[in-house]
């Protein structure tokens, strides 16, 4: 069950999974950004949101357009909440599903990122081609985990990088780089690409 509710949160303990990850989210989520150089013309998207720290963040950053998809209603409903209390000028687009259910936009996104939820996604070649395809030809992404299994080390950290990085390959992203942070219980990893072959 508890498993469950940071997967997939619900009702009002999916409520305080979410307050329980924007706390421990909060230094990752401005890493995992510092990655993207968010700029006001950019158009971003956040795959597994959470309690939307991170978008509300990047709210106050005034980009062209901000989206974010959460496959948790209740995660959902604590997003719409927040960014209403926030006065923003920009478009700004919540989605309730999963990445791979976005269809195109009207304009293609600059920057997608996701923090600590794709150990949760079934098919993660698949759903980063697709986020792949709604990406510029300038386009960038950032994946960040920290590993919280039993017995997990900074061993498993590496490894997950490592993962991750073939997943990115896999779906055809260039440029793939791995970052580590120092965190606790375990090392953080941040695997960015780009979608063509240019240095960023």
């Amino acid at each position: 069950m508890i498993y469950n509710q940071f997967a997939k949160p619900e009702g009002l303990a999916g409520k305080f999974a979410g307050m329980f990850m924007e706390r421990e989210n909060r230094e990752l989520n401005d890493w995992t950004l510092s990655f993207l150089d968010i700029e006001k013309d950019d158009r971003v998207l956040e795959v597994g949101f959470g309690s939307g720290s991170a978008l509300k963040k990047i709210a106050a950053l005034e980009p062209e357009a901000l989206y974010g998809i959460d496959p948790s209603e209740a995660m959902v409903e604590m997003v719409l909440k927040k960014l209403n209390d926030q006065a923003c000028s920009q478009q700004i687009g919540i989605f309730h599903g999963d990445a791979c259910q976005l269809l195109h936009f009207h304009k293609p996104l600059d920057k997608i990122y996701a923090v600590n939820n794709i150990t949760f996604w079934d098919r993660p070649v698949e759903i980063l081609r697709h986020l792949r395809t709604l990406l510029s030809e300038k386009g960038k992404i950032a994946l960040t985990i920290v590993p919280h299994e039993k017995e997990a080390t900074d061993d498993t950290t590496e490894v997950l990088g490592g993962q991750m990085q073939n997943l990115l390959v896999k779906a055809g992203f260039r440029n793939v780089w791995i970052h580590y942070k120092s965190e606790k219980p375990n090392d953080a990893v941040c695997v960015t690409g780009m979608k063509n072959d240019m240095i960023g």
